[in-house]
Parts: structure tokens; C-alpha cells; sequence
């Protein structure tokens, strides 16, 4: 027996401190949840479990991203289809007004209602946002840019790719002219002079410049210059294009003009590579601008005006177009660098809806039958390509909806996993808790007995 150093007393000390430490470090697992509650659990699996909630965290976000993707495309898409009713009153306009029963008068009053409705489609097409950014304006579409002046490509798809692409414009657009038509003002009653199908009447009673003020008022209601000198009068459309008609008559004597639509030449070499576009390029052409489809969804719209605006004919001009990877809008939908959805929002407008051209002239005028008739089919084109847009913008949609499902399936995965190794067993730790608590008072009923030891020395040295 030794007074000095109590071992058993140590050795039960050691034992109750060890007991302390675990049941310690065991209620700290209950109390908070988790098994690794300090690098010391597990190393390991903490690097590991970090990893995962910065993946659930991020996915979560992408989540939240795509989201707003859809809130986007439903902004979009929504303005879209007011635009479509719009087109759909203008054409109903147009077919009203292609009836031969109305006036001059009643068509300028459905022209004053289609210039206002054009207007709208220009407002919806400048305003329509989402927080701040705007959608339908051109600035969320491919970045296209031209090597010569005037030339505007007005719509790239996400299927053309970065880079140069060559043509040369063989012959311009042309307006529709007609030239020295003689007309007469009857001696006596009244005689009709019909352009486009629009009757002027010329009485006895008019002198040469109240002819003159007739012919012109009525030609320019119908987005035609007339200019009458001396009983004759020449007729000028003020757009370009095959479509662009005119027809004259009075009595038996009649003329007629059409005009011409632009022509382009894709830049091909003997593999039909040189200039981007493969050998099974098509080109479609309206007035002065040109659609050219290509394969796997490539397509481009482009405006090439008659004249070019530093000044000369565009006739034998080369034109080289450079696209880049910009413009369009990128949604982050993943957890990592370069998991983009990027989403092209084309212009909506008058202008790339062929309704207006580029100096804001209106294309469509159904002061005359003819022109009405034009309205038919230029609605039509205007119809076909918010319809296209808007099946893209539906694509958009229905993707962005299937990653915000696969996001979210991700995320429970991923937490799942994470469960697994940073989550306390609840049942498991309290049987382990029980145990440790149990040890922890028979250490501490050993250590009471081992500090009893030297009592017993005492009581020996007392019974000497």
C-alpha cells in the first residue's frame, strides 16, 4: 500500500475522463443531428460532405435560375400572343377591305386603325421586359454585323454558328414604276380613272391641278408617289418587291408595273464550303429582304436595301456577315462553370415582321383592293414568323421545365448522400449514449473507491 501515488485512483481518473470525452461528444451528436460535428469525426467525410452541400446548395440555385428562365420565356411568350391578335385583326381588316364594296373614305378609316395597330406592335415590341431587360427589341438575339452599310441581318438562329458568312448581292430590289400614263378630263360628266382598283373620279368641272391634287391624294393614301404633268402621270410604289404592283386605266387604255425582288448569290467553291453556307443553302427573297435556310435549322433574315446609305447601288456588292457568340441570353441551369442554356429572343417588330421598312415606311396599306390583297399575304408572313417564335419560346419552356424537374431530383439525390454520412443514427447513438453513461458512473464510483484507498492506510496506521 503507498500514500504517495494512488494509481488506481489515476488509472480511474484516466477511464472518467475518456467517459466524459465520448459521452460528451455523443451528446453533441444527439443534441445537433449530425454524426460529424468537428473535423476529428471524420476527415474524410467531411472534404466529402462539404463538397455535396456546396453541390446542393448551387443546384438549388440553378433550380431557382431556371425558374426564372420559365418566368422569362412566359413574359416573352405572353406579349407574343398579344401581337398575334393584333395580326389577326389586321388581316381581318385586310380581307374586309379586299371586298370591292367599299370607298376610298371607308378604307382610309381601316388604315387609320392598322396604322395604330402597327404602332402597338412597335410599343409591345420596345417595352416588353423582365427586370430591366428587354426581350423583344432585338438585344437578347444573335449579335450579326455587316461589311456593308444598309445590309441588316434582322434575325440569326441559335443554329448558325460563330463566324464569317459571304454573298454577293447580284441585283437590288426595285420598286414598282410605271411611267407616262395619259389620262384626260372629260368634257363633260364624269370619268373614272382606276389605279390598283381604286377609282378617282375626274369631273368636267375639275381644272388640271385639282385633277393633279386627286390623282396625288389618292396614290399617296396608298403608299403610292404620283407625280402629273401635262395629262400624264407617273406611279412609283414606296416599297420594294415582286409583290409591289400597279395597274392604271381609264376607258380602253390600261398599263401596268411590277416591281423586283432582290437576288443574292451564296460565295461557294467546288466543295461548297467557302463563304459558311453548304450547297444546300436555299434563298428566299421579298421585296428587299432575303431568308436563307440552311441545314439543321440554320436560318438568317436579312434587309438589303435598293440603295446603299453612304450613297450608290448595292448592285455586284460583296457582302461579308460576321456572327458572334453574343447577344442572346444565358441561363445558368447547373451547378457547374459552362452548364448555360443560352436563349435567342428575335426582334419582334414591324420592321422584321416585313410590316414597316427600315425607315419606319408602312408596307401596309389597304386604301386600294390590290393593297389589301398584299395585306393578306404580308399578314400571313408576319403570322408564320411570330408563330415560329413562339414555338421556339414553347421549347424554351418545355426544357427549362424538364431541368428544373432533373435539378430538383439532383438536389435529393445529392442530399441523400450527404444524409448518409453526416446524419446521426438517433437510435443507434442513444444505445451508444446509454452505454457511455453507464461507464462514465461506474468511473466515477471507481475513482470514489480508488480515493478511499488511503483511509484504509490511516485506519492501519491508527491501530498501531
Amino acid at each position: 500500500m503507498k500514500i504517495n501515488h494512488n494509481i488506481a485512483a489515476q488509472i480511474a481518473n484516466v477511464n472518467l475522463k475518456k467517459d466524459e470525452a465520448r459521452v460528451s461528444n455523443s451528446l453533441g451528436k444527439l443534441s445537433s443531428g449530425y454524426k460529424i460535428t468537428k473535423a476529428a469525426d471524420d476527415s474524410a467525410g467531411l472534404a466529402i460532405s462539404n463538397k455535396m452541400r456546396t453541390q446542393i446548395r448551387a443546384l438549388d440555385q440553378a433550380s431557382r435560375n431556371a425558374e426564372d428562365g420559365q418566368s422569362i420565356v412566359q413574359t416573352a411568350d405572353g406579349a407574343l400572343n398579344e401581337v398575334m391578335s393584333i395580326l389577326h385583326r389586321i388581316r381581318e381588316l385586310g380581307v374586309q377591305n379586299a371586298n370591292d364594296t367599299y370607298t376610298l373614305e371607308d378604307r382610309d378609316a381601316s388604315q387609320n386603325e392598322i396604322d395604330q395597330l402597327l404602332d402597338e406592335i412597335d410599343r409591345i415590341s420596345s417595352t416588353t421586359e423582365f427586370n430591366g431587360k428587354s426581350l423583344l427589341d432585338g438585344s437578347s438575339a444573335r449579335a450579326v454585323t455587316s461589311s456593308v452599310d444598309g445590309v441588316i441581318a434582322m434575325k440569326a438562329s441559335m443554329a448558325v454558328p460563330k463566324g464569317t458568312y459571304q454573298f454577293e448581292i447580284t441585283e437590288p430590289a426595285e420598286k414598282a414604276r410605271l411611267e407616262g400614263f395619259s389620262y384626260s378630263i372629260p368634257a363633260s360628266g364624269t370619268s373614272q380613272l382606276i389605279i390598283n382598283g381604286t377609282a378617282i373620279e375626274l369631273s368636267s368641272s375639275d381644272t388640271a391641278d385639282s385633277a393633279e391634287q386627286k390623282i396625288v391624294d389618292a396614290c399617296s393614301k396608298m403608299d403610292i408617289d404620283a407625280e402629273c404633268s401635262d395629262g400624264a402621270v407617273n406611279l412609283t410604289t414606296r416599297a420594294t418587291g415582286s409583290r409591289q404592283k400597279l395597274t392604271i386605266s381609264q376607258g380602253t387604255s390600261s398599263q401596268s408595273a411590277a416591281g423586283k425582288d432582290v437576288q443574292l448569290e451564296l460565295a461557294q467553291n467546288d466543295e461548297g464550303v467557302e463563304g459558311g453556307f453548304s450547297e444546300n443553302a436555299k434563298i428566299s427573297s421579298d421585296g428587299s429582304q432575303v431568308t436563307i435556310k440552311d441545314n439543321g435549322g440554320f436560318e438568317m433574315f436579312l434587309e438589303v436595301p435598293p440603295v446603299n446609305p453612304a450613297g450608290g447601288d448595292l448592285a455586284d456588292s460583296a457582302v461579308t456577315l460576321t456572327v458572334y457568340e453574343a447577344g442572346y441570353m444565358g441561363m445558368q441551369i447547373g451547378a457547374n462553370e459552362f452548364q448555360v442554356l443560352n436563349m435567342n429572343f428575335d426582334e419582334i417588330s414591324c420592321h422584321t415582321l416585313s410590316l414597316r421598312d427600315n425607315n419606319g415606311q408602312n408596307l401596309i396599306n389597304v386604301c386600294s383592293q390590290h393593297g389589301a390583297g398584299q395585306t393578306i399575304a404580308a399578314i400571313d408572313g408576319a403570322i408564320q414568323k411570330v408563330s415560329a417564335a413562339r414555338s421556339e419560346l414553347g421549347a424554351y419552356q418545355n426544357r427549362l421545365e424538364d431541368t428544373v424537374s432533373s435539378l430538383d431530383v439532383a438536389v435529393y439525390n445529392v442530399t441523400n448522400s450527404m444524409s448518409r454520412i453526416i446524419d446521426t443514427d438517433m437510435a443507434e447513438e442513444m444505445t451508444q449514449y446509454t452505454q457511455l453513461t453507464v461507464l462514465q458512473q461506474a468511473a466515477t464510483s471507481m475513482l470514489s473507491q480508488a480515493n478511499n484507498k488511503p483511509q484504509e492506510i490511516m485506519n492501519l496506521l491508527q491501530g498501531m
